[in-house]
Formats: structure tokens, C-alpha cells, sequence
């Protein structure tokens, strides 16, 4: 987070000088996506929902709160890992195809910055709309089914004391 953050404030610094390149604005949409992944795991499970308190450390959370860090997640991952996949399609057409910054920005570029925020907004949303963020057994709240450690064996008819 803190290397991120740092790409962030150069590039943001380095804008009010000049004017910034394809890969400056790359570069600072995987950071952001960085930084939201980042964010989510900052709390250490005080999102996790209180029910898990006896498996999780510092579970104080709810199911908001979970789904919120769930969202945090997946998107901050799926927008960095597609900004990088940019970045690469970047430079590609730099090295071996020669395209100049003036194509690359004017022909290229809405589709570099469109397809890593449409896809990880459009996934984020569509798991908060199947309620598809619950905790796992490690404390995240991620994309999992709902089955927390006290429920396991409830399926074959077992019954646990307490």
C-alpha cells in the first residue's frame, strides 16, 4: 500500500507540471486498484461478521461490513490485475508495433482504462447483488459460500455440544 500510495502522489504530483503519458495513468489506475485491495485487509477482521468472533481475532463486524470488504476485494484485485494486462497491451504496441502516445491516447486508451473499471465494477456489483461475499474460515470475507466453522457437519445430521 504504501509503495502505491507513493506512485499516487508522484503522479498526481508530476501532472501539475506537465502533462501525463498513457503509462502515467496506467500505472496510477493498477495503484489505485492497489490501494482499494489494500484498504480491505488494513482493519485486521474488524470487518468480519461478529458471529465468527470465536474463530476470527477482532471480529466485530456484520454482514454489511463484510460485504463491503468483500467488494474491496474483488475489486481492487480484478482492476489491478486488468491494469497490468493494459500496461503490457501498452507496450506492445509501443515496442514492436511503434505506435506513438498520440495513437495509443486517442485510439487506445478509453479501452485500457474502460475494460479494467467496467469489468471489476460490474463483477463487484454483481456478487453484492447474489449476496456472494461471506466470511471464510480464515476471517476474509470474500467471494464463498456462507459456512461458518461452528455450522460444518450440520449437513450430515451432526449436532455440536454448545
Amino acid at each position: 500500500m504504501l509503495s502505491s500510495s507513493t506512485l499516487i502522489w508522484k503522479i498526481i504530483k508530476l501532472s501539475k507540471s506537465k502533462p501525463l503519458t498513457t503509462h502515467h495513468r496506467l500505472v496510477l489506475g493498477m495503484s489505485v486498484g492497489d490501494v482499494l485491495f489494500s484498504l480491505s485487509y488494513i482493519t485486521f477482521n474488524a470487518m468480519t461478521p461478529r458471529d465468527m468472533d470465536y474463530a476470527v481475532w477482532n471480529a466485530s463486524g456484520n454482514q454489511a461490513t463484510c460485504t463491503l470488504e468483500g467488494f474491496l476485494v474483488i475489486v481492487g484485485v480484478a482492476s489491478s490485475l486488468l491494469y497490468t494486462c493494459s500496461l503490457n497491451i501498452q507496450s506492445l504496441a509501443v515496442v514492436k508495433y511503434k505506435k506513438t502516445d498520440l495513437y495509443i491516447r486517442t485510439k487506445m486508451e478509453r479501452f485500457l482504462h474502460g475494460v479494467p473499471i467496467a469489468f471489476a465494477l460490474v463483477f463487484g456489483f454483481t456478487l453484492v447483488g447474489l449476496n456472494g461475499y461471506n466470511p471464510n474460515e480464515f476471517g476474509t470475507c470474500t467471494t464463498s459460500v456462507y459456512a461458518p466453522p461452528h455450522c460444518i457437519g450440520y449437513e450430515f445430521g451432526e449436532v455440536r455440544e454448545g
